[in-house]
């Protein structure tokens, strides 16, 4: 089924053309190479430096921005399950966010939202739970 919400842009943030072209389990050095707009490599060693490891899954919340050491400012953004109600997916969070640039922590994945538009390497589904999102200023 084609995405009603979703509006989306492939793109690996430069990890072909990085240091790193075979990393794995990048996704959130690749949501913030995107989000900051700067080369892959950067973006990985600003996370290897805060304990990322080569091709592990890298927890944000739990491991990095708590530590306020990032060079930008952030607003964490939660979206708890609430009864009765139903959760935030991804594309009501990129229709409802149509400005501003966004790493969202989906299920088993992170992804870049900026301006409304989800950039991720592969495709997503609209239909993924949001639970947490880092608002970057």
């Amino acid at each position: 089924m084609r995405s009603r919400l979703l509006s989306f842009c492939r793109t690996d943030a430069g990890r072909a053309v990085s240091r790193r072209p075979k990393q794995r389990n990048d996704c959130t050095v690749r949501a913030l190479a995107s989000v900051m707009a700067w080369p892959y490599d950067q973006a990985y060693d600003l996370l290897a430096a805060a304990g990322r490891k080569s091709g592990k899954p890298f927890r944000l919340a739990k491991t990095y921005l708590p530590q306020k050491t990032l060079p930008f400012t952030t607003i964490c953004h939660v979206f708890p399950a609430k009864a009765g109600e139903s959760r935030m997916t991804l594309g009501r969070f990129c229709a409802e966010h149509p400005d501003g640039r966004f790493i969202v922590r989906v299920a088993k994945h992170v992804v870049a939202v900026i301006n409304g538009i989800a950039y991720d390497e592969g495709s997503l589904d609209e239909n993924r739970c949001v639970y947490r999102a880092w608002e970057f200023s």
